[in-house]
């Protein structure tokens, strides 16, 4: 049996180029997080929209909860770090999964909007942009419409000029 040899010269190129590309294969994006103001605002507002196009359909206003909150929130940070666009994470994890994961219960119904932008306007205006996409999209009108929920959470990030938001809607079990 024949064994390949090296010179010192190309063994050294070799294990830097296995050494970089070893790191190259398990790094991931970490983007760092822009700073969101008046976070409470953006949620207010996020809610009194969806609640102002509930009322014009003569639908009930939802209720701002903070299990939603975070679980949006959680949502919008980790596709701003990680700069992936989904309604599912890299590992798989849903809505209902991050839902539970800050103490959420058992639910009837769960549903999720996400919108991302890259030339976006000043935060408060594009929270109302957002919100009129949504409204233009069937799927995502019927979200937030949807008479059968209850429970509202709202979450945005932003990196890199992008900003990412999230709309969480649930009815809990009794």
């Amino acid at each position: 049996m024949r064994s390949l040899l090296f010179s010192a010269p190309i063994r050294i190129c070799l294990v830097a180029l296995f050494a970089v590309c070893a790191g190259c294969a398990t790094q991931t994006a970490d983007n760092p997080l822009g700073r969101v103001v008046n976070l409470d605002a953006l949620r207010n507002e996020a809610l009194s929209l969806v609640n102002e196009a509930r009322a014009a359909q003569g639908v009930p206003g939802l209720q701002m909860s903070g299990q939603l909150n975070a679980a949006a929130q959680d949502h919008a940070e980790d596709m701003a770090r990680r700069d992936f666009y989904s309604h599912r994470s890299p590992e798989r994890q849903d809505v209902a999964d991050r839902f539970r994961a800050r103490g959420g219960g058992p639910w009837w119904i769960i549903a999720e909007n996400i919108a991302q932008c890259i030339s976006c306007a000043p935060m408060a205006e594009q929270v109302r942009r957002f919100q009129q996409g949504w409204m233009n999209s069937p799927g995502h009108r019927r979200n937030i419409l949807d008479p059968r929920v209850r429970s509202f959470g709202f979450g945005i990030a932003t990196t890199g000029g992008k900003i990412y938001a999230v709309q969480t809607f649930v009815t809990e079990r009794e």
